[in-house]
């Protein structure tokens, strides 16, 4: 009897990262090729003599046997796995770039055999010197719209892979009206430079075939064999893509359920971008569902624990927005029962633009981080004899010292309120050191608000007094307001009862006659002892147990090791 296999203890199906990254590596060294040599053949508009010369400094590198090497081995790979995505669908609908490249780049070899076979073969097997001389006595004029779909062929299939690699990127979307210019002038140039040689070269010279009838033969051959051969792989993938078509027709279905009450009944395999895609339901995906972005994502409400698990690919790019475990990629998850889902991004007003946002506090991430709040103690008494240019004045001077002290004791200053100041700690690190920083923060601010009492003197009547609180526990910390297009949502903030109990530790430091209070979950995640001077119960509003807190006149009244 054979054991039955539940979705839950299948296997993790073998990580997609490596092939991504060999596919885009083999795509790059290729574009390399294919750019150099067009700038070569560019140099046709200076003279036949320039695009000699260049292509000596070329082939000297592109013919050394590791180059040589690499480049074969790129085509091979960067073809195999193009066909394996291209089998791998299960739903032909995409966008227009991404048909145009895969139409592009099937097409391709139809026409690049055929010139691998009649230079670099030629070479390796008769011993032709294949240079510019021989090139354009062969290709110009008869065989010129082939070079001229050729070059078209690479070129964007090149350039559309080379833009879902990188358009995400900052610097890229900046350089992105002089990258275009070159992507269009590159071909353009490339051609007319080797027709304007063309039509030189058979103006001054004879051409005589160094091949004998029977060499010329063997080329013809390997040329339709090559031709023949991969027409009719090409027809077995569409033979496999029909003959998959209507057995799934008999296959068991899941369903696939959208807002609204929309459900898609598809056969186990295809993507749920794809099912997205073949139903017509908006779904964003920016990279084109290539696993590198994330703005696919869905939330599924019902049937996770019936799913495949996420693969690593997938994972490393939840863990990087700092996904919740029922978030899922849309273009990386095939489902394999029923299952209820709601995208997460807006599908018309989800751009590259966008993507560099689409951070962990996007959509918000549970951390444990040490909150700190201070403010100025008497703040109205001390400023009410005092022009309102003295105000602004005296607040800048204690905001700007005393944020520039946070930040530079690692924390983050979420938002000034009056003449009080919201920071968060330990952001991106364990809780223990951003509970360090927090009262290293703390110490130094006493510090600064010594001199900075100094240089106020003739300033104000009596000393600024502060008040510190910290508080360490969880949070949520995410960016609040993106939506509203009001810039407001770049600021990241905490949300949540260390939030609300940190401000109260703040509050009470008028109470209690103090500088600074913290509480002792902080000491105890900063790996400082609690000192009996300082330690007591407090009550504060909004809990029903007291809270252990050690409350000081002074932040400097704070012993901490230097580590």
């Amino acid at each position: 009897m054979t054991e039955s296999i539940s979705p839950q203890t299948m296997p993790l199906r073998p990580s997609r990262r490596i092939m991504h990254r060999v596919r885009i590596a083999t795509g790059i060294a290729l574009f390399t090729f294919a750019a150099t040599h067009l700038l070569n053949h560019a140099l046709g508009l200076v003279s036949i003599e320039a695009m000699e010369e260049a292509r000596g400094y070329r082939t000297a590198i592109t013919r050394s046997w590791p180059v040589s090497v690499v480049l074969a081995a790129s085509l091979l790979i960067h073809l195999i796995l193009g066909l394996r995505s291209f089998a791998r669908r299960r739903v032909l609908q995409m966008r227009p770039a991404e048909a145009f490249q895969l139409a592009f780049g099937i097409l391709i070899p139809l026409f690049l055999f055929k010139h691998i076979i009649g230079m670099r073969f030629s070479h390796e097997l008769y011993g032709v010197n294949d240079n510019y001389a021989y090139a354009l006595f062969v290709i110009w004029p008869s065989n010129a719209i082939n070079q001229l779909v050729l070059i078209t062929l690479v070129w964007v299939h090149g350039c559309i892979g080379m833009h879902a690699w990188l358009h995400m990127r900052p610097w890229y979307r900046r350089l992105l009206p002089a990258i275009f210019g070159a992507a269009v002038l590159i071909p353009v140039l490339a051609f007319a430079g080797f027709a304007v040689a063309g039509r030189e070269i058979r103006n001054v010279q004879e051409f005589t075939s160094p091949f004998t009838s029977e060499q010329f033969a063997s080329l013809l051959w390997l040329m339709d064999v090559a031709f023949w051969g991969y027409l009719a792989l090409i027809a077995a993938f569409v033979v496999f893509h029909l003959v998959r078509f209507v057995t799934n027709r008999f296959l068991p279905k899941v369903r696939v359920t959208y807002p609204g009450g929309l459900v898609a009944s598809v056969t186990p395999g295809a993507t749920v971008l794809e099912v997205s895609r073949l139903h017509g339901v908006p779904h964003a995906s920016v990279c084109g569902g290539r696993a590198r972005c994330s703005t696919c994502r869905i939330r599924v409400l019902e049937g996770l624990d019936n799913q495949p698990e996420a693969s690593q690919t997938e994972r490393h790019v939840l863990e990087r927005v700092g996904a919740t475990h029922n978030v899922r990629l849309a273009c990386q998850l095939r489902p394999t029962a029923d299952i209820a889902i709601v995208p997460l991004l807006p599908a018309h007003r989800t751009g590259a633009d966008d993507v560099h946002k689409l951070d962990k506090y996007f959509w918000g991430v549970e951390h444990t981080v040490t909150l700190m709040f201070t403010d100025i103690r008497g703040f109205t008494a001390l400023t009410e004899t005092q022009l309102p240019y003295d105000v602004v004045f005296l607040l800048n001077q204690y905001l700007g010292r005393m944020s520039d002290t946070i930040i530079d004791t690692g924390g983050y200053v979420d938002k000034f309120m009056g003449d009080g100041i919201m920071a968060i700690f330990g952001m991106d690190k364990p809780a223990g050191e951003g509970a360090r920083d927090a009262i290293l923060a703390a110490r130094a601010m006493a510090g600064v608000l010594g001199a900075l009492n100094q240089s106020l003197r003739t300033h104000i009547s009596e000393p600024v007094r502060i008040g510190i609180g910290i508080h360490t526990g969880d949070a949520i910390l995410g960016r609040i307001g993106v939506s509203s297009g009001s810039g407001a949502g770049e600021r990241i903030t905490a949300l949540g009862d260390t939030v609300n109990t940190a401000s109260r530790l703040e509050a009470a430091c008028k109470d209690l006659g103090v500088q600074l209070v913290v509480s002792a979950e902080t000491l105890e995640a900063a790996g400082l002892p609690r000192s009996k001077k300082f330690t007591q119960q407090i009550s504060v509003r909004g809990k029903s147990e007291t809270l252990a807190v050690a409350a000081l006149p002074s932040a400097m009244d704070l012993e901490i090791a230097n580590s």
